[in-house]
């Protein structure tokens, strides 16, 4: 009896946790939103739940909740896409090529810079400099006797570094950008011919199904960005075939606050503290991934008819979800940004751990 009066309040406090951290997640989003800040629905509530986790570590966000996030993002990308979109999809080959091969020579000369000049193994320098997912590359490294809690700090730091960052630098690069950010964005085009469907209940329910099935699929089937990518090829499929994809545009905003605090509630005191030690090893990978971007978006605008803002998004080493769902806020091709960074891991997961095999 006693130990189910346990699970009870146990219970209780979870959903609590998990009510406190939702609330606070959107007053962060309603202030960034208010205050204009680039992506300020999804850094706000991000920076909010973090905030919140370091003071009282008890903000939480099931983990579950990720596969959802995810799966609506592929869902909002995929509802949208016409046949237009499909004939621009060619024009990501070249610059897919180029961030990878930028991707690679940078990543094996930062970590081996970061080697030189720390205390770290070169394992893990490495794979600290990898541009993968956090838990991607720190079980990985598990392979090459690499230090995983330092690896997953770095990638942290990096995936919030660039969350903050890119879209201020991409509003300074791109003077044109406050004229777009009203207006629909990216490859979202509001046709006529779907304006009914748009509004209609039981398409945005049928969405939600396709949507869910195939992400899932994606994420049993273990693909890197599955669950994102399979959800959206599904529900692309259905409104090409169909005209019944439907996902109205608050359903962004929800995605945002979420994905945010989802974000802010891996960010520990401990990871603060364990910062402040090897603060310039941090600070010198994060610069890195930043000069990766720009370099890379720099060619890619060069040698292909990619725009800027795009290309800055497409090359930008913070998540899949995150990156696709600023540069749809911003007015960047969010299909050619999810699609390369779809390539991005697919790449560094297959491709990395050879090369730093090879160098070890």
């Amino acid at each position: 009896m006693k130990q189910y009066e346990g699970v009870r309040k146990g219970m209780i406090e979870i959903v609590w946790n998990f009510i406190i951290t939702a609330c606070v997640a959107v007053l962060g989003s309603c202030l960034g939103y208010k205050l204009h800040i680039p992506a300020g629905t999804l850094i706000g509530a991000m920076i909010f739940a973090a905030a919140f986790q370091v003071v009282s570590g008890e903000a939480y966000m099931p983990i579950g909740l990720k596969f959802y996030t995810q799966a609506a993002t592929g869902m909002y990308i995929g509802a949208k896409i016409c046949r237009e979109d499909l004939s621009g999809l060619r024009e990501t080959a070249k610059p897919t090529f180029i961030l990878m091969a930028v991707m690679l020579i940078f990543s094996i000369g930062a970590g081996l810079l970061i080697h030189s000049v720390s205390d770290l193994s070169i394992a893990t320098a490495l794979f600290s400099m990898a541009p993968a997912g956090v838990s991607d590359m720190a079980l990985a490294a598990m392979d090459f006797d690499a230090e995983p809690s330092v690896i997953a700090l770095m990638q942290t730091v990096r995936i919030i570094f660039i969350l903050c960052l890119i879209p201020s630098i991409i509003r300074l690069l791109d003077r044109s950008l406050q004229n777009r950010m009203e207006r629909p964005h990216g490859h979202q085009k509001q046709k006529a011919s779907q304006t009914n469907s748009q509004n209609s209940w039981q398409n945005l329910i049928l969405t939600l199904g396709v949507g869910l099935l195939c992400g899932y699929a994606g994420k049993v089937l273990n693909v890197p960005g599955g669950t994102i990518t399979f959800s959206m090829i599904g529900c692309a499929v259905l409104n090409l075939c169909f005209g019944r994809g439907c996902m109205p545009l608050w359903v962004r905003q929800f995605i945002q606050i979420f994905a945010g605090a989802l974000i802010g509630c891996t960010v520990y005191r401990e990871q603060i503290e364990q910062l402040q030690s090897m603060l310039g090893v941090v600070l010198l990978g994060a610069i890195g991934f930043l000069l990766m971007d720009l370099i890379a978006a720099a060619l890619i605008v060069k040698f292909t008819t990619m725009d800027l803002l795009t290309a800055l998004f497409a090359c930008a080493p913070g998540g899949l979800t995150d990156m696709t769902l600023i540069a749809e806020n911003m007015g960047g091709d969010s299909l050619k940004v999810a699609e390369m960074h779809t390539m991005r891991l697919i790449a560094v997961i297959a491709i990395y751990p050879t090369v730093v095999s090879h160098l070890l």
